[in-house]
């Protein structure tokens, strides 16, 4: 290899490869992300243990009934049956509550720390137990009752040319990667940015910088540079990658793992390509701005506020993409954003879970994003041969300012 841009991307990829800083930057969202649905399925399976054990007082048929739900119910029947006697046993927190069956209605009577029962689904079975006794006042037998009482079963699915799924993971997917992308183009842009400014910076600093361009030329070093901390993206984003794959090979078996691919097997292996390379190239608009930036600073102390333009552009289309994760796509603010370089990596994949935009729109902005990067590119490395080797007390951002005016 002895072409000076990979030498400085090699260079730059394999430095930061090897420190620890840059795996603990992986493994730590998935450490948060597990250690966040290992705590919340702990809460929720230990609530669900806790039932309520309550007395029925009224028809032995109705006990029965309740009985046979009580599953369904998360509830315990007791097998109390006298007023008298439940009462003294709900004094003695023997049992959680009663409830009284009359011909046509039910009182339920509970302690102040009963665990939680669902009351419509309580509700539901004693509308059962009155129709039940209704129809057989009205002459009908058991099987007769039973078929009156039997729902109607609706089943919704989400029909396209290639497959089916069910509407609710569906629905609950395109909720997900609505917010996901939007978050982790932030995370990523924030991390990355402060990335590539730092290794600039620090060259700055210490002067070697003259030393760099002395063996190589300013477009290298800046090519270079954006290439190599480009390169530790994707090696970032396949990581997660085999971390999914092997998730769904090996940890079906998870019940919290299991459900969470329930949800993303509504999405296609095309749409999670497709937003993977939005992400990358849409990180690496910022990089650009940030190397750009970065070449402006004297010392790494500046590098915060050399930071500051591309962290706020990047807060924008965090918060129009947040703001327009249920029903962006009848926004036309939306739709302009999801084909403006910068905006789009928010918008149109959203918009393309949500079908509010079809392949060839999604392809379009994508292509639109990947000419901004190749000119902003190409314009950028002027920029940083300019300031690389300039040292200026003056503000930063006035520097940058004034560094786009006379380009």
């Amino acid at each position: 290899m002895t072409n000076p841009t990979l030498l400085v991307a090699k260079h730059t990829y394999l430095t930061r490869l090897k420190k620890k800083s840059f795996w603990w930057m992986v493994f730590s969202p998935i450490i948060l992300i597990a250690a966040a649905a290992l705590l919340g399925y702990g809460i929720a399976h230990f609530s669900s243990q806790q039932e309520a054990k309550i007395a029925v007082v009224g028809p032995s048929s109705s006990r029965q009934i309740l009985a046979n739900a009580a599953d369904q119910l998360d509830l315990k029947i007791s097998n109390i049956s006298d007023d008298q006697a439940a009462k003294t046993a709900l004094k003695a927190n023997k049992i959680d509550g009663i409830l009284t069956l009359d011909s046509n209605q039910g009182t339920l009577v509970t302690q102040p720390k009963a665990p939680k029962i669902d009351k419509d689904k309580l509700q539901a079975v004693l509308g059962k137990i009155a129709l039940i006794t209704r129809a057989k006042d009205y002459g009908l037998d058991n099987q007769q009752a039973q078929t009156l009482l039997s729902p109607f079963a609706l089943k919704t699915e989400v029909q396209n040319q290639k497959s089916q799924a069910n509407a609710d993971n569906v629905e609950a997917a395109k909720s997900i990667i609505a917010v996901a992308v939007t978050i982790i183009v932030l995370v990523i842009v924030s991390t990355y940015a402060s990335l590539i400014g730092n290794e600039i910076a620090n060259e700055k600093s210490s002067r070697i910088m003259e030393t760099l361009l002395a063996a190589s030329s300013a477009q290298a070093q800046y090519f270079g540079k954006l290439l190599g901390v480009t390169a530790l993206l994707a090696s970032q984003l396949v990581a997660y990658v085999v971390l999914g794959a092997a998730a769904n090979l090996f940890g079906k078996k998870i019940e919290v793992i299991n459900q969470g691919l329930s949800y993303l097997s509504a999405l296609t292996p095309a749409f999670i390509l497709y937003t993977l390379i939005f992400v990358i190239v849409a990180t690496a608009l910022y990089l650009v701005l940030a190397a750009i930036a970065a070449s402006l600073v004297n010392d790494i102390s500046q590098v915060s506020q050399a930071m500051v333009p591309v962290t706020t552009l990047a807060m924008m289309p965090y918060i129009v993409g947040l703001a327009s994760a249920s029903n962006g796509g009848n926004n036309l603010l939306v739709r302009i954003f999801a084909y403006i370089p910068f905006m789009s990596q928010s918008t149109m994949p959203s918009l393309l879970a949500n079908q509010y935009a079809n392949w060839w729109q999604a392809i379009l902005s994508l292509l639109i994003s990947v000419l901004a990067l190749l000119a902003l590119g190409w314009f950028g490395q002027k920029l940083y041969a300019k300031n690389v080797l300039s040292y200026s007390d003056e503000n930063v951002l006035k520097q940058l300012m004034r560094s786009f005016k006379r380009n």
